[in-house]
């Protein structure tokens, strides 16, 4: 969970948006965004697709299960 988190934060930072536009394009709370930041939960399967999309970057990078 620990490379989701940093990884989650990172395409956060270096794409400039903020908690709260991430939640707002996924269509979730801003609640469930930060609990993924701070490490507190994992995204559900047909979250993680949609996080995908809206961040542009494979499951497999945000999992750690590969670098890019």
């Amino acid at each position: 969970m620990k490379v989701f988190t940093d990884r989650l934060n990172a395409e956060l930072a270096s794409q400039h948006m903020s908690k709260y536009a991430l939640a707002k394009q996924c269509g979730l709370s801003k609640q469930t965004v930060c609990n993924w930041c701070d490490g507190v939960s994992e995204p559900k399967a047909t979250q993680l697709v949609t996080l995908c999309r809206v961040l542009n970057v494979s499951a497999d990078y945000l999992l750690g299960m590969s670098d890019f």
